[in-house]
């Protein structure tokens, strides 16, 4: 069995457990938090989460979207103050290859031209935020200004997602990039 086998069988039983407390009042901020460190770990499928927690408790579709948003919103201003604090070559150490993936070369093209419209770009898509978020930072745009652009494209997306897995997951299989997430945590559609 290979290291992402393991990871991801973990990642399943951990949230097939966790699944049963969704009705909790902790399990909302806890997927927040989860989100949060997923900026620094990139390990933990948010969307997945999301919507296997919109579908098994539909109700609370909106709290969840709103909880991951703001999670992930700021995972991504603690990622880029880490970076402004250490910069460029504490990233290279701890996301070894970063700067080599298609995902960081498209994003810094772009982000020359245009500025933090590509990370609002970025977070509304299931494409990767750490690169948008690390060059942002590395380009010294204001902290504030980029928590709020990350907040804004997650939210819609993650609304986006909530709606769909509370009210139609059929819909879901042919979204791109979630059916794969919804796999990690354990969660089929049919």
């Amino acid at each position: 069995m290979t290291k992402n086998e393991k990871l991801k069988g973990i990642i399943q039983k951990t949230f097939s457990n966790l699944k049963k407390h969704i009705n909790r009042v902790w399990y909302t901020p806890l997927i927040g938090l989860l989100s949060a460190l997923d900026n620094f770990f990139v390990i933990i499928p948010n969307d997945g989460i999301l919507i296997s927690s919109s579908i098994l408790s539909p109700k609370k579709w909106f709290w969840f979207a709103l909880s991951v948003a703001i999670g992930s919103a700021l995972g991504a201003w603690a990622l880029a103050a880490a970076v402004e604090l250490k910069g460029l070559p504490w990233i290279l150490e701890h996301y070894p290859g970063l700067d080599q993936t298609k995902t960081w070369v498209i994003t810094h093209d772009f982000f020359k031209q245009y500025g933090l419209a590509v990370v609002f770009v970025i977070a509304i898509t299931p494409l990767l935020q750490q690169p948008a978020v690390i060059l942002a930072s590395l380009a010294e745009a204001p902290l504030l200004e980029l928590t709020i652009v990350i907040f804004v494209g997650r939210f819609i997306k993650y609304l986006i997602m909530a709606y769909v897995g509370s009210h139609t997951p059929k819909l879901l299989n042919k979204m791109w990039g979630v059916k794969s997430e919804l796999e990690e945590v354990g969660t089929e559609i049919k």
